[in-house]
């Protein structure tokens, strides 16, 4: 699968990245506006949080755009346990009756693509990414070869247990060996089709040894059932311990109180940065957008950033497979924080991402 085609399908619809390390790291404030990626949507959702004035959430692929409609008609129309059970978070036994009630709050596009995937809506939209049943699979194929295993995994509240189980029951040649198979690039185009898991890979980089490296070393300093990656991979779920804030009953009202300061756009976000008021923006959330991009594809990101980021914006962008590298001509503008990208890194809680995270230097 090429990258037209996968703008074409629901690709993630749960959460896959640390709501915490952009919260960190971007230090949003009341006047701030922000340009992010909508992904799952669970981004710009969480992102209102912070408090910022405005979000722009922007994604080339109209799929995820409608979804994040779904999430917040879904958020306004429905009391939290309704709203959470129709999403997927818990069961439900007719999601087409809370349908018919959050349809009302959306667009016509919105209304039209969801009346044609009622199938998805039925089943717990949450779940039904492509990334999202990949990982299903693989948490079936795990709970195979290693159920007993991977529940007791999830059972510590003790780091230091944890860390002494890693090593002597988690950590096997095997199961290192298993990583290699299901995470090679290989697999990944056959099972998953995500080209950002193949298509822009650093060459001599093996997918599997680092996801396993990374996950090893998350594992040694933060308990299992406190990271909601690693729920998803074994488990197929959330991990009730650690649920996005858009799926928080402690949180949504507070999004409730906000969503108006959203604005949902279907666009090449590159062009859009060229083409916008220079100075536009003061933080971006650019997620893992190095993966779909070479490295001329990444200069043109970050002269992006450049140009429609005011004085002092900051910015964060994830890496998971590839390893592009600021130019030397936007080395004095583009201001990495390499101590805060290294803090990030160890704790994220999808622990296999490495960052950029810095501001942009320049004239007012």
């Amino acid at each position: 699968m090429g990258v037209k085609d996968f703008m074409t399908t629901l690709n993630y619809a749960s959460c896959n990245e640390d709501w915490r390390s952009e919260w960190d790291a971007l230090k949003i404030k009341p006047n701030d506006r922000i340009l992010c990626i909508t992904g799952s949507g669970d981004r710009p959702l969480n992102l209102l949080l912070q408090n910022p004035k405005d979000v722009i959430a922007m994604d080339l692929n109209p799929i995820q755009n409608n979804l994040l409609r779904l999430k917040m008609g879904a958020m306004r129309e429905l009391p939290y346990d309704e709203y959470s059970s129709f999403l997927g978070l818990n069961n439900a036994r007719n999601r087409l009756i809370s349908w018919r009630k959050v349809r009302k709050d959306l667009s016509e596009e919105s209304r039209r693509f969801w009346d044609n995937h009622t199938s998805v809506l039925k089943k717990g939209v949450i779940y039904r990414g492509r990334w999202e049943n990949h990982l299903r699979r693989l948490a079936l194929i795990s709970s195979v070869i290693r159920g007993a295993t991977i529940r007791r995994l999830f059972e510590f509240d003790d780091v230091e247990e944890q860390r002494r189980f890693v090593e002597m029951r988690w950590d096997k040649r095997w199961w290192r060996m298993a990583f290699d198979v299901f995470g090679s690039a290989t697999f990944s185009r056959t099972f998953f089709g995500d080209p950002g898991f193949y298509k822009y890979v650093t060459r001599d980089m093996n997918i599997g040894r680092y996801v396993f490296e990374s996950m090893k070393q998350y594992l040694e300093n933060y308990l299992a059932r406190e990271s909601f990656m690693l729920s998803l991979m074994f488990r197929g779920k959330l991990s009730e311990y650690d649920l996005p804030p858009y799926l928080d009953p402690d949180c949504v009202e507070g999004i409730i109180e906000r969503m108006d300061r959203i604005e949902i756009r279907t666009e090449n976000i590159l062009e859009f940065m060229e083409s916008i008021v220079e100075s536009s923006f003061t933080k971006f959330s650019l997620s893992d957008v190095p993966s779909f991009l070479d490295q001329k594809g990444f200069d043109r990101l970050l002269d992006g950033i450049v140009r429609s980021g005011a004085p002092g914006a900051r910015f964060c962008i994830r890496q998971f497979l590839t390893d592009h590298v600021i130019p030397d001509k936007l080395r004095a503008v583009v201001v990495r924080e390499p101590d805060l990208e290294d803090r990030l890194r160890k704790r994220d809680r999808s622990f296999a991402y490495r960052f950029i995270v810095g501001s942009v230097r320049k004239k007012g």
